[in-house]
């Protein structure tokens, strides 16, 4: 790994560089639940393998016992310090749970365009974010949509937090399906930042959302 440091604009760059080791080995772990959960979710099994599964996850989850955990508040203050170790821009964004690959809640969002003037991801949502029959839980949605205003923040060179999300729900999305997050930072007035972003199926769009983020006081 790079011996070079980060600070808060520098996020999105140093995110897309090599991965650390324990993190290559912590991406196939959350890969790997993702797809047990995916797997398993209304799975039609007999009364034996339902019992025979749950009882070597719990023999797993038992060998695993309760390892310490990471605290990421002190890399959050070497990034704003402009001191993030590449290390330290991972463990503050790969376990997120909007598009950490690091984390087996998070739906995989895959980033197919970042610049300022807006971006792009795609994400295929399996049958563990359904809400209603055949389409993707509202929730799950306003949980992604937020995610990636956030990123399109990022990629326009701003930091800052959500105020507010505003999302319209125009139809519904489609669960078993690839689709399509974009973002774009409409405008600025003092600290707020109106971001705007939509859902894609296909050609459709299912969502729209605005944001209200906020830029930090500095000096606070």
């Amino acid at each position: 790994m790079t011996d070079k440091t980060f600070g808060p604009f520098e996020l999105l760059a140093a995110h897309k560089g090599e991965v650390p080791a324990d993190f290559v080995a912590r991406r196939r772990i959350a890969a790997a639940m993702q797809q047990l959960s995916e797997r398993l979710i209304r799975a039609e099994a007999s009364q034996a393998d339902l019992e025979h599964w749950a009882g070597t996850l719990e023999q797993l989850a038992e060998t695993v016992g309760t390892p310490e955990r990471r605290d990421t508040r002190a890399a959050n203050r070497r990034m704003f310090s402009g001191a993030a170790t590449a290390g330290d821009i991972f463990d503050m964004m790969d376990f997120d749970p909007a598009g950490g690959l690091s984390n087996p809640i998070s739906p995989p969002l895959t980033w197919i365009k970042e610049t300022p003037e807006g971006v792009e991801a795609e994400v295929y949502l399996g049958m563990h974010y359904q809400g209603p029959p055949g389409r993707v839980h509202g929730g799950v949605i306003a949980l992604l949509l937020d995610a990636v205003l956030s990123r399109a923040m990022h990629a326009a060179l701003k930091i800052g937090v959500t105020g507010t999300l505003n999302v319209r729900y125009l139809n519904s999305t489609p669960i078993e399906t690839t689709v399509r997050f974009t973002a774009r930072l409409r405008e600025m007035d003092g600290r707020k930042m109106f971001i705007e972003g939509g859902v894609f199926a296909g050609e459709e769009q299912t969502v729209q959302a605005e944001g209200i983020f906020f830029q930090p006081r500095f000096g606070r």
